[in-house]
């Protein structure tokens, strides 16, 4: 996760909290800030199946996720944020459009990378 500190689940967490921020922020122009609730419940949905955990009333937002992610071992509070996130840009992506997508992240963290999709998937 690109704001991840090194250390354990509590470091996982704050850094999933600042994740769920910066989107927030940086998303709610484009689609509203009911649009990104929606996306982050829904990306919850999606992976619930193998985090049961994550379910995270989204009013409480990032605060409630961080409680959530603490509560964890380290690896798992790292595994279920990464899947949380990358559900949730790819249903970002799905919605407005890839290239908007990665103009949008790009002005929330504006010295991230860009893998080429053929480099995703080694």
């Amino acid at each position: 996760m690109y704001e991840r500190e090194a250390g354990g689940a509590e470091d996982f967490a704050a850094a999933a909290g600042r994740v769920y921020d910066k989107l927030h922020a940086h998303l709610a122009p484009l689609v509203g800030a009911s649009g990104v609730e929606a996306l982050i419940a829904r990306s919850m949905k999606v992976t619930h199946s193998e985090f049961p955990f994550l379910e995270v009333p989204i009013r409480e937002g990032s605060t409630k996720l961080r409680e959530c992610l603490r509560a964890q071992e380290p690896a798992v509070a790292a595994e279920s944020a990464t899947a949380l996130f990358g559900t949730f840009f790819a249903l970002m992506a799905r919605f407005i459009g890839e290239r908007l997508t990665t103009q949008a992240l790009r002005r929330a963290w504006p010295t991230m990378e860009e893998t080429a999709p053929e480099d995703a998937n080694k």
